[in-house]
């Protein structure tokens, strides 16, 4: 049910050497070689297709076609940030955000590191990384939902402050993500803010989501409208059933294909666009499948 539901998601496009974590970050921080992009492919239902292969994919960087020199799909630990939205209007929804907690925490899994952070205009840490996860759900319960709840709230500053979150934080396997709990469905155009965000996250190889509690309906996941989330290769998911929600959206963060290159130019500095689509002859065979991944990197 649940795993039959998984969320298109991309995540995470990083510059990554080949051989020991430690040399990876070292290898982006210097010069790109080799780049990571990680991504989803999801049918018009929202459901993540498996069994594409690497000839179904096509990448482009800097509006140029690269060819694949690795392949994989995979499920990942994370690095993941839970944001929580302090607005007024979300007070109403802490029963709501107390069920996503209780039910969904059945996706976090040992291996799995988790801070957590409260915004307004800016974010503030309550709970340091930790693969503890009765610690998360502690600061959750006991440092979020006994906060004050008021005013209004923009996600642009916040989300810059949760991806410098990971600055200084080692180079590890893990998959580096943002999800935001608010009940603001849309968000940000963009803006000046936002493209400060996106780079942001770009620079730290981190993906942006959004989970919105909503209440009723169908849980579904959602493209477009968010230039934080599509820039970075999120989704916006709105929750039907929070617990569920919040599960489907762990799992989406978590898993994925993964695409390697090397650029032709080597991958010079500043803001690199990427696109990653299927091939035409894999978009006639599966029709109506889209590819979800981030759209640019910073090179070094």
């Amino acid at each position: 049910m649940m795993k039959a539901m998984r969320f298109a998601k991309v995540v995470l496009l990083a510059a990554l050497g080949a051989t020991a974590v430690a040399a990876q970050d070292a290898t982006f921080r210097a010069g790109v070689s080799l780049v990571r992009v990680d991504a989803e492919a999801v049918d018009a239902a929202g459901r993540v297709v498996a069994g594409l292969s690497r000839d179904d994919f096509r990448v482009l960087d800097q509006g140029q076609a690269v060819t694949l020199t690795g392949f994989s799909f995979e499920v990942e630990p994370l690095d993941l940030i839970l944001l929580f939205d302090m607005a007024g209007s979300m007070k109403g929804k802490v029963h709501e955000i107390v069920r996503a907690v209780e039910l969904g925490f059945h996706e976090l899994r040992k291996g799995d590191r988790v801070a957590v952070m409260i915004y307004n205009t800016r974010a503030q840490e309550v709970q340091r990384f930790t693969e503890n996860l009765e610690e998360v759900n502690e600061a959750i319960l006991l440092r979020v939902l006994t906060q004050r709840f008021a005013g209004g709230s923009q996600v642009e500053r916040p989300a810059e402050d949760a991806a410098e979150r990971f600055r200084g934080e080692p180079a590890t396997h893990r998959k580096r993500a943002v999800l935001v709990i608010t009940d603001k469905p849309g968000g940000a155009a963009a803006n000046a803010g936002v493209t400060a965000a996106v780079r942001q996250l770009w620079g730290q190889n981190a993906v942006l989501s959004e989970l919105v509690v909503a209440g009723g309906g169908a849980t579904r996941m959602e493209a477009g409208g968010n230039a934080l989330v599509d820039a970075t290769g999120g989704a916006v998911i709105t929750a039907g059933v929070p617990g569920e929600a919040f599960q489907q959206s762990v799992h989406y963060l978590r898993s994925g294909y993964t695409l390697y290159y090397s650029p032709a130019d080597g991958g010079a500095s500043g803001e690199r666009k990427v696109q990653a689509g299927l091939t035409e002859e894999a978009a006639k065979k599966w029709p109506g499948v889209k590819v979800r991944a981030r759209t640019g990197y910073l090179g070094q």
